[in-house]
């Protein structure tokens, strides 16, 4: 939860001090980013944007059981994944996922979508991958108000602990090549702010791939959450 709530409000609008700064309430609890999502759309109509993860990872994920799109598919009432990478989408298929379309949701054009009405758009991993986020929401936001209600927005954290020990501890930067952007929960609700996106929730967790993360860190995690490698943004669209 952040303490400082009507504070962080009054700088997104710019009413604020030039500085902006977010503190967390302790956690009493370390929450891991897949539990956070299945929880929140268990039993919701959910779009999948960016469904496919990198096609790379997609044999690992299905064989361990942490490919998302399936975990989400199982829990939901209706779940539907957008993606624009043609041959990961084949490839799900020929597992046996079907419900997943090629689609350019900036377009507005994505019929699968338009159909029906649902509860949230789900976007993992993806705002970072894209050159300009702000008009891509905003894009989003003006093409499926009338059939979206809600988006969940997960981004890797700047200030997340492993990112930071390899900056002090090793003075690298480890990144994903495909990334524009570093994302740290004021520069992610500024983001929002300004494509229009109501804000709902904002939680810090750890991605899935992060166990001895957590049993080294708990009680770090739970004292400074800001240190959590992953942010949850919920937003009215």
């Amino acid at each position: 939860m952040i303490k400082n709530f009507e504070t962080v409000m009054a700088a997104l609008s710019g009413s604020g001090p030039v500085t902006a700064q977010i503190e967390f309430s302790n956690y009493e609890d370390i929450f891991i980013r897949p539990d956070v999502l299945i929880d929140l759309l268990k039993g919701k109509k959910v779009v999948h944007l960016g469904c496919t993860d990198h096609i790379q990872l997609i044999d690992y994920k299905i064989r361990e059981g942490q490919f998302l799109h399936n975990l989400i598919t199982c829990v939901s009432k209706k779940c539907i994944g957008i993606d624009i990478d043609t041959a990961a989408i084949q490839k799900l298929k020929e597992y046996g996922i079907t419900n997943v379309c090629y689609g350019n949701i900036e377009k507005g054009s994505i019929k699968e979508i338009k159909e029906d009405k649902w509860d949230y758009l789900l976007m993992g991993e993806v705002l970072e991958h894209i050159d300009n986020p702000v008009l891509f929401l905003k894009r989003i936001r003006e093409n499926y108000k009338d059939y979206i209600d809600k988006a969940i927005i997960t981004v890797p954290n700047a200030f997340g602990l492993p990112f930071l020990s390899n900056a002090y501890g090793k003075g690298l930067e480890e990144v994903n090549s495909d990334h524009r952007y570093w994302f740290t929960p004021y520069t992610l609700l500024k983001v929002a702010h300004r494509a229009g996106l109501g804000f709902i929730d904002l939680i810090m967790c750890v991605y899935e791939n992060s166990k001895n993360l957590i049993y080294f860190n708990k009680d770090t995690f739970k004292q400074k959450p800001l240190l959590m490698d992953t942010i949850i943004l919920v937003c009215k669209l």
